[in-house]
């Protein structure tokens, strides 16, 4: 006898009762009443929760805090001025712009 031959009595053979694993299991579980874990918080965990929020937005608002008092809009339009006035670079602007020739030559 080869192998496929072997193969082919088997695939020919029959199991004389019928299989079902399904309602074996069933009845087993219908016997046995399962319970389901029920999950709790513990009040320590929402405390714990709760203060790291707290926590966190104290950390964001400090941080949003500081950034925008550190924009400071009437400082900075005094700067923008101050660059702006050719007064305050005295000399050193007005010359060039008046005789770049001889400022590059001097």
């Amino acid at each position: 006898m080869t192998i496929d031959e072997g193969l082919q009595e088997l695939a020919r053979q029959q199991y004389p009762r019928k299989v079902d694993v399904v309602e074996g299991v069933m009845a087993q579980v219908r016997q046995h009443p399962y319970l389901q874990p029920v999950h709790r918080v513990h009040t320590w965990q929402r405390i714990a929760s709760s203060a790291v929020a707290a926590v966190l937005l104290a950390i964001v608002v400090s941080t949003v805090v500081i950034r925008v008092q550190a924009s400071n809009d009437a400082g900075l339009g005094s700067m923008i001025a101050q660059v702006q006035d050719y007064g305050y670079y005295g000399s050193a602007v007005e010359e060039p712009a008046l005789n770049p020739i001889e400022c590059i030559y001097e």
